[in-house]
């Protein structure tokens, strides 16, 4: 014959089921931010390193990605106002 569990036990069982899950995504969660965290105190030291014109360089790359990732934006959000517009306007321009 098999045990039969209380509720008081059932509830005490998933109660310590979920603490423990709990603490367990909790140091998953704290060891990726401190992986992160040295990986941008690696590459901040790193740059730090590098000569001024590498580093300029290395700038310059950098405003080049952004500059491409702002025109995109602005295209999108062109589309978006311009859809709006014509639900408003009813499709008129």
């Amino acid at each position: 014959m098999a045990y039969q569990w209380t509720r008081q036990e059932k509830l005490k069982r998933g109660v310590w089921s979920a603490a423990v899950a709990a603490v367990i995504c909790v140091g998953a969660i704290t060891g990726a931010q401190l992986k992160t965290d040295n990986q941008k105190a690696e590459a901040i030291k790193r740059f730090r390193t590098t000569s001024a014109a590498d580093q300029v360089a290395i700038l310059e790359v950098q405003k080049d990605h952004l500059l491409q990732q702002k025109a995109g934006l602005e295209r999108k959000l062109d589309l978006f106002r311009e859809r709006v517009q014509e639900r408003r306007g009813g499709g008129e321009k």
